[in-house]
């Protein structure tokens, strides 16, 4: 009987590490209203076959320590044409606070609006470095992108090799000829391949730094609201000093770091009316002064 327990023990053991080795808790899903009935077939099973794939496959090779990452994916089918599909992709990831999955911090949102893919029934869905797959490597980059960046807040610069990874499915994608993986693009411009350009350059990780600096202070927010407020209000005051001092063209990771945090910003210093944060949003997140001053004021 003790022989039996002591498998059974070693069965949930290896159950439990086999959890915890993934990354992500992914929810998925598929808009395919634009399609009509007799299109819908094929892509009945996509959100479950995406789901199970986003929560089983280990995108860092490496077993996850901590609470799995909470993303949200949302593919919206535009059109058909035969297998090749049109749409348009969403991915909202969130970080805990303090290991609190409840209580979550916004760290990844972006909306890709051009994505042509291939999805046949009931596919076979593989995580590819070497080789582009026009449905696959496009959420395998973005996966990559919130691991990293989920990565980084826990450690300094600790999403570097997962950017990498990242970087060389961005590689794949220019040289297949996909446009938004083009290294021709616009300073400032949003594109996937800017996006892993800047999360790779050297000369961002001062960025990156103080992006960790603010989950720290937001750690520290959900603890204690006033002394966490007061060292958000620090990160942010770096880093307008930083962009500028540093950043001679419109930045794509400071960007994104305001289109996933405005909103969580704006809640912290709402009602702090004579707060010298306003100035620092406005240098820094002009974009969204309509937002802050209705936080700053109440009205």
């Amino acid at each position: 009987m003790r022989s039996i327990w002591i498998v059974l023990l070693v069965i949930v053991s290896a159950a439990v590490q086999n959890v915890t080795a993934q990354e992500l808790n992914a929810n998925v899903f598929v808009n395919m209203e634009p399609l009509q009935i007799d299109q819908r077939q094929e892509v009945q099973t996509m959100a479950s076959d995406v789901r199970a794939y986003l929560n089983n496959q280990r995108f860092t090779g490496e077993d996850w320590e901590g609470p799995r990452i909470p993303i949200d994916v949302t593919i919206y089918i535009n059109g058909r044409n035969g297998n090749t599909y049109s749409g348009r992709l969403a991915i909202v990831s969130h970080r805990p606070k303090n290991g609190d999955t409840v209580n979550t911090s916004p760290l990844l949102r972006v909306f890709d609006q051009e994505w042509n893919f291939l999805w046949t029934f009931s596919p076979t869905l593989s995580f590819q470095t070497m080789r582009y797959e026009t449905f696959t490597s496009v959420l395998d980059f973005y996966v990559l992108l919130a691991i990293g960046m989920d990565m980084d807040t826990y450690e300094d610069l600790g999403g570097q090799f997962v950017y990498e990874r990242a970087k060389q499915i961005a590689g794949l994608g220019n040289a297949a000829g996909i446009k938004t993986f083009s290294t021709n693009y616009q300073p400032g411009e949003i594109t996937r391949m800017a996006m892993v350009t800047e999360l790779t350059d050297p000369r961002m990780a001062g960025l990156r730094r103080l992006i960790y600096d603010y989950h720290v202070a937001i750690d520290e927010h959900s603890i204690d609201p006033v002394k966490g407020r007061a060292e958000v209000a620090a990160v942010l005051h770096d880093l307008a000093d930083y962009k500028q001092n540093s950043i001679s063209n419109r930045s794509v990771l400071l960007q994104m770091f305001f289109d996933a945090k405005a909103g969580e910003i704006a809640e912290i210093f709402k009602l702090q009316k004579d707060s010298p944060v306003w100035k620092d949003l406005q240098y820094l997140d002009a974009g969204n002064t309509q937002l802050y001053e209705k936080a700053r004021t109440g009205s």
